[in-house]
């Protein structure tokens, strides 16, 4: 998760990560595993940051790196950001730095077409640099949640299975009953909170104010930004809700497919200037050539 301005997810990833890496390198490399030391993952002439980079002892009681990079949403653009070529530049800078090529683990938080075909290598020329890529929504929730690892109970709501509420409940029973500081059982919740919104952010928040942990949430900084995103999602849903009745006052029912454009525009500025073209559109045709083009994200 890359660049120099930092998202939520970014931040308390690499957060839950930092706290728990112990966690997930027996997730990862298996309970044998010797941690061994937390290195700096800051490549300055790219102002990138890996998410997490430790130095541990494998099984034979080799000494290895493991390098984990997560993602939330994968998206066309630039050639040089796609995640094959970060995670080979990733791979050099390791190398450059520590001398010894890590092993590394991408890990793909929400499911999209795009996630689904990132490949497990960079190849390009005679260049090859090979990784693991775990991708949450089709790993088994049951091994993480009897492992009463609670570093990665954040992760359990985007695993297998369609039934957030349950996953919930499961994950935050584990880290209740693990984790006796206050405090760090209120950012490991948030953490969860925030990750499991990527899957329904409605479910999430009915879940938290069911258990009365809304009071206890609202103070940390994740949390708040976890709200702050579903105030802007609720403001959204207001104004596409307006819109539509206005478009239903003065053209009567609205086809299927219009409906399905509407919901697919994410931006309430647009959707302000959407209000405004139905005042102007002499029928539903002319509205129709004011929606903004629907660009692919995957």
């Amino acid at each position: 998760m890359a660049g120099t301005e930092r998202r939520p997810f970014d931040t308390s990833l690499q957060g839950l990560a930092a706290l728990y890496s112990r966690h997930f390198l027996a997730w990862l490399r298996g309970p044998r595993a010797v941690w061994e030391q937390e290195l700096n993952s800051v490549i300055v002439a790219q102002q990138r940051r890996a998410d997490f980079l430790i130095r541990y002892r494998d099984e034979e009681q080799q000494q290895r790196l493991l390098h984990i990079e997560f993602q939330t949403l994968v998206k066309k653009g630039d050639p040089r950001e796609q995640m094959p070529v970060r995670m080979a530049t990733y791979a050099l800078f390791v190398l450059n730095r520590y001398g010894q090529v890590p092993d590394q683990v991408l890990i793909l938080l929400k499911d999209s077409e795009l996630s689904r075909q990132v490949p497990d290598r960079f190849e390009q020329g005679r260049v090859r640099v090979d990784y693991d890529v775990v991708r949450l929504w089709e790993q088994d929730p049951e091994p993480l949640l009897a492992s009463g690892l609670v570093g990665l109970m954040p992760l359990v709501p985007l695993t297998r299975g369609e039934d957030v509420s349950s996953l919930l409940e499961r994950c935050t029973a584990v880290v209740e009953s693990e984790i006796e500081s206050g405090q760090e059982r209120s950012e490991v919740l948030a953490v969860t909170g925030l990750l499991a919104s990527l899957k329904d952010r409605s479910i999430v928040r009915a879940f938290f104010r069911t258990k009365s942990m809304l009071s206890l949430l609202h103070e940390t900084p994740l949390f708040q930004e976890l709200t702050q995103e579903l105030v802007q999602e609720a403001d959204r849903h207001a104004r596409l809700q307006f819109l539509q009745h206005l478009l239903e006052h003065k053209f009567g029912p609205l086809p299927e497919d219009l409906l399905t454009a509407l919901q697919a525009v994410t931006d309430v500025d647009a959707l302000d200037r959407l209000g405004l073209a139905v005042l102007d559109a002499v029928d539903i045709d002319a509205f129709r050539q004011q929606l903004p083009l629907r660009s692919e994200d995957g």
